[in-house]
């Protein structure tokens, strides 16, 4: 790579993002004669100028991908000297992307943490999180033979949460109740954080970042959960944080893009003094059974911007069909590049390689046995002897073309040498040293790298060349870790900085793309020539025009989100059913039997005395107090006619008010229009442009005052065929032509014999006023939707008509200067802005670069 080219680069990608801020946002939003695109043109050469910019004044990044449980974590820590010093959490669903920069430290000393940054997600980045998660849940779904909704059907979270809530009580796959629990997770932290964390970025201490990111572990017996089971979403945070706190850190984890971390290396331990920066990317663990959708996001993203890639494979389970899984995604991520070039290999655990199947280390005491020590010892032997070690190189060999690029791995052992180096520095926590210090903790691993370091020299013995043999050798030494941060180290000097040249030149090829793609629509802007300037008064009238529609566009939108609302602003389907419970609550038949209950139970009893002569009409019980069904329907009749001419008047007053309310949001655009608009004018137009400009004017005239819709609106709702039927709304039976007899009531005259002395009139009194107010209730709030979904269709229909009026309208550049009445304008010269264009659109990295 030329030097200084990355440089050329960075100055291409500023100039032209220097030149972009001096242009005016939306240009087509104020000027009609400017295309759409531009604006999108503009946002895509914005885009990839930072994109350009960014790869450009990047460090070198050396991405560690690895399989779930390949002891990933511990090998990082066995890098920069200090066991645990990286806060990973122990759950094994979700993880985060930690960038580890290192800065040399003179002296032998311990590790140190420095800054940790939490970078959270954009509002962007989120949304295409959310898709992603959402194709690979249909997936899933596809596979466990479910029907469901099309993913682009979800517009709002509480869609998406209500898909998942269908799919989890469709069926009991794991896979997929995995998936749709991260979903559920991550579109409540969004609810909840959201707005005020995203593209946030915040530092915390090392406490801090130990306890937020360490997890809750989530229950793995998913598929006897209810979904009622799964975390809740939490309060909303109303406005971002001064600090984050480490329950903070915990909730909103799913939103976080990338931990930070800076670490003080010993150049005793790890000496990258001189050499070119690099940063050290860990990737969430991949491959276990239920690893997050959300992880694979944020390592496919980041993954396309890395320069060299460290696979660790376990050793400890050779021959998994993880490892290649993982493979196949960088790959996809990465299309027309040969990955190999950029990968090492590390097998991590090798000194928990299962030996067992080879019969123990039996076969490697053979191999290394004294007596054969004078007879030539070569590969082939060994991997024909000991299948599981050369299932293990293979495994490693199918991701790099080059041998000596793979390492073998015990970070334990590499700990343990560093431990033994000084008393003074320390290679982990108090906790894990106790660990590393424990009687036998290490026999066997050492054990075998004995062992190990003795097959190494015979096989270097036999042939000085022999890959395998130096593998070993640098495994015997510390576990290999020494080789890998010198081969991590190389690899960054020859092939790193050449991949990040080719990375940054790739964005400048894209960034070219889009000036060629603004040349060609300013060519476009030329060719249709720059209109003349407008009046003063054809500008106001587009301007209004232009929020006029924009008004109605929006009003339209929240159409049926709210129901209808009376003035107090109360639901009018509220009201009336506040107004039936009311009314039905004051029957006078409650009274009377509610008069006539002792203990209890009615009694119908005979008025005897002076008050049987005055009151009795020649019956001798009371016929005021209903005894059957039949006794209460004229007043629910009589109510519910009257309940319905209540919401009848309540529904139009609500379209009143609602049409008063968007009258008063265009108040001034209203005013404004009503000043120039003459209706007389309509036949002239007609006359001047045509049939089709005389109609956009008369629709224009009607559509500027939302007042006048009232009448029509109000005259269709008002000649529904459809009216309320008390007798269809009755819940008691009645007499008819089916039944010769109604519900008789317990205490009625002629079941007082058969009815028993407990029984509990007062509450089947008060079940059955429960019941009619439900019923009617029921009845009359379906009737009030109904009406309310013909007033929304009404105003659809209206905006329907005017909304393409208002668009069509401001293309009629003629017909608005007519109609405001604008003098014969002049030509204008061409903008400055389409000036600063045409010089983005034609510099080259080469006019910068001289």
């Amino acid at each position: 790579m030329e030097p200084g080219k990355l440089e050329c680069f960075k100055e291409y990608g500023e100039f032209i993002l220097q030149k972009i801020d001096s242009v005016p946002h939306s240009l087509s939003q104020q000027e009609d004669w400017v295309p759409a695109s531009l604006d999108e043109c503009l946002l895509r050469l914005r885009e990839a100028a930072e994109k350009t910019v960014e790869l450009a004044t990047s460090p070198v990044k050396i991405g560690v991908m690895g399989e779930f449980s390949s002891g990933k974590t511990l090998l990082l820590g066995s890098l920069i000297g200090y066991a645990d010093a990286l806060p990973v959490s122990e759950n094994p669903t979700t993880g985060n992307i930690t960038a580890i920069h290192l800065v040399p430290q003179a002296g032998f000393a311990t590790t140190q943490l420095g800054n940790f940054t939490v970078e959270y997600l954009a509002h962007e980045g989120v949304n295409e999180c959310l898709h992603f998660m959402l194709g690979q849940a249909m997936q899933r779904a596809t596979a466990a033979g479910l029907v469901t909704l099309p993913v682009s059907k979800l517009e709002t979270g509480k869609d998406i949460i209500n898909w998942c809530e269908d799919l989890w009580h469709s069926s009991n796959n794991l896979e997929l109740r995995y998936l749709l629990r991260e979903l559920v997770v991550f579109v409540r932290a969004y609810h909840s954080y959201g707005e005020a964390l995203c593209g946030g970025r915040y530092q915390i201490d090392a406490t801090t970042a130990r306890e937020g990111l360490q997890l809750a572990e989530q229950p793995m017996a998913i598929q006897s959960l209810g979904f009622d089971d799964l975390p809740p979403a939490h309060v909303r945070l109303p406005s971002p944080p001064q600090k984050l706190a480490a329950k903070l850190i915990q909730n909103s984890f799913p939103l976080i893009r990338r931990v930070d971390i800076e670490v003080k290396i010993s150049r005793e331990i790890w000496d990258v003094t001189g050499a070119s920066e690099f940063v050290l990317l860990d990737f969430p663990g991949l491959g276990a059974a239920n690893s997050g959708a959300r992880d694979t996001f944020l390592s496919l993203r980041e993954l396309a911007e890395v320069q060299t890639i460290l696979v660790l494979l376990n050793g400890k389970s050779p021959g998994s069909d993880r490892a290649n899984k993982i493979f196949t995604m960088m790959q996809q991520q990465r299309p027309g590049q040969n990955l190999k070039d950029l990968i090492l290999v590390g097998v991590g655990r090798f000194d928990q390689l299962p030996l067992e199947s080879e019969g123990g280390e039996r076969v490697l005491d053979q191999l290394i046995d004294d007596t054969a020590a004078n007879s030539p010892l070569y590969e082939d032997t060994v991997f024909q002897k000991l299948k599981v070690l050369q299932t293990t190189i293979d495994g490693a060999s199918a991701f790099t073309t080059q041998k000596d690029r793979i390492v073998l791995l015990s970070p334990l052992l590499g700990l343990a040498e560093l431990a033994k180096r000084s008393s003074t520095v320390k290679a982990g926590s108090p906790e894990f040293l106790a660990n590393l210090d424990y009687p036998n903790y290490l026999e066997r691993s050492k054990r075998l790298q004995q062992k190990w370091q003795r097959l190494s020299e015979r096989l270097l013995e036999s042939d000085a060349r022999s890959h395998l043999g130096r593998q070993l050798g640098y495994f015997a030494q510390d576990g290999g870790i020494a080789k890998l941060r010198e081969l991590m180290q190389n690899h960054v000097a020859t092939h790193g900085l050449k991949q990040l040249y080719e990375d940054t030149k790739r964005a400048a090829e894209r960034l070219r793309q889009q000036q060629k793609n603004l040349e060609n629509i300013i060519a476009q802007i030329h060719e249709q020539g720059i209109p003349t300037g407008d009046s003063p008064a054809s500008i106001e009238l587009r301007a209004t025009i232009e929020t006029l529609d924009k008004t109605y566009r929006n009003f339209q939108k929240d159409l049926g989100k709210e129901p209808l609302k009376d003035r107090r602003k109360e639901v009018v389907s509220d009201v009336v059913k506040d107004e039936l419970t009311y009314r039905i609550l004051n029957w006078n038949q409650w009274t009377l039997l509610f008069n006539k209950a002792h203990n209890g139970a009615i009694a119908l009893a005979e008025s005897k005395g002076a008050a049987g002569k005055l009151f009795d009409r020649g019956n001798r019980v009371n016929s005021a107090i209903p005894t059957k069904s039949d006794d209460f329907y004229p007043a629910f009749a009589k109510t519910v006619k009257e309940l319905e001419e209540f919401a009848r008047d309540r529904i139009r007053q609500a379209v009143v008010d609602s049409l008063s309310k968007l009258s008063d949001l265009i108040a001034p655009e209203r005013d404004y229009l009503k000043t120039i608009l003459r209706p007389e004018i309509e036949q002239e137009i007609e006359v001047k442009f045509g049939g089709e400009e005389a109609d956009l004017f008369y629709q224009l005239l009607l559509g500027c005052d939302p007042n006048q819709w009232q009448e029509a609106i109000i005259s269709e709702i008002s000649g529904r065929d459809k009216a309320i039927a008390p007798e269809m709304m009755f819940p008691l039976a009645r007499q008819d032509e089916k039944h010769h007899i109604g519900q008789i009531f317990d205490w009625a005259p002629e079941r007082n014999q058969s009815t028993s002395r407990s029984t509990n009139h007062q509450l089947l009194v008060l079940r059955l006023r429960d019941e009619i107010i439900a019923s009617a209730s029921l009845h009359l709030v379906q009737y009030v939707s109904e009406v309310n979904q013909q007033v929304n269709a009404e105003l659809e229909g209206i905006l329907d008509l005017i909304i393409p009026t208002l668009q069509n309208l401001s293309k009629k550049e003629q017909l608005l200067i007519y109609i405001a009445a604008g003098d014969s304008q002049s030509a204008i010269a061409v903008p400055t802005w389409l000036q600063i264009l045409s010089e983005i659109a034609t510099v080259s990295y080469l006019d910068v670069a001289n």
